[in-house]
């Protein structure tokens, strides 16, 4: 059964980020919330990232392609799990893998963007343009600036 999800003009877009390294998630913690984001949730592999999808139910979702296999689920696993229920949902891809092959898979696959590690801020003026095509009230607010400075906001871990 397909979910259709609607965001809520009076909220940020609500984001989960997948990645098992902290210091990657902290960046993009910071990079996704100058750019209008709200990260609601963060797993450091798919098994969780699953649990707490199904949980906070996020607007968006980043996920890293190489991640150690949990639980029997890996990366590819819950991007199709994902896929599957959820549709609607963007999924951006975050890896150090620069294999066209790869990107190929996730993009027909449904996949909103796939970013290559290391980033930069331009990367995510450019992930919110594709943003605000699913989520108008992202374009209502002003300008975001990206800084590096700011301390992490707190969130589920786990």
């Amino acid at each position: 059964m397909e979910e259709t999800r609607v965001m809520n003009t009076n909220r940020k877009v609500r984001v989960l980020i997948v990645d098992d390294s902290v210091s990657i998630r902290d960046v993009l913690r910071l990079d996704l919330e100058s750019i209008g984001c709200e990260v609601v949730a963060e797993a450091e592999n798919a098994s969780q990232a699953l649990d707490l999808f199904r949980t906070v139910k996020p607007d968006v979702v980043t996920l890293d392609v190489l991640m150690p296999r949990v639980g029997n689920i890996d990366s590819i696993g819950f991007f199709r799990i994902l896929r599957n229920e959820a549709p609607a949902v963007p999924v951006i891809i975050v890896s150090v893998v620069a294999d066209p092959e790869i990107r190929s898979q996730f993009m027909e696959g449904g996949a909103l963007e796939y970013i290559l590690k290391p980033f930069s801020p331009r990367t995510f003026q450019q992930i919110r343009q594709r943003l605000m095509v699913r989520f108008p009230a992202m374009g209502q607010a002003d300008e975001p600036t990206l800084r590096h400075d700011t301390p992490p906001s707190s969130v589920p871990r786990i």
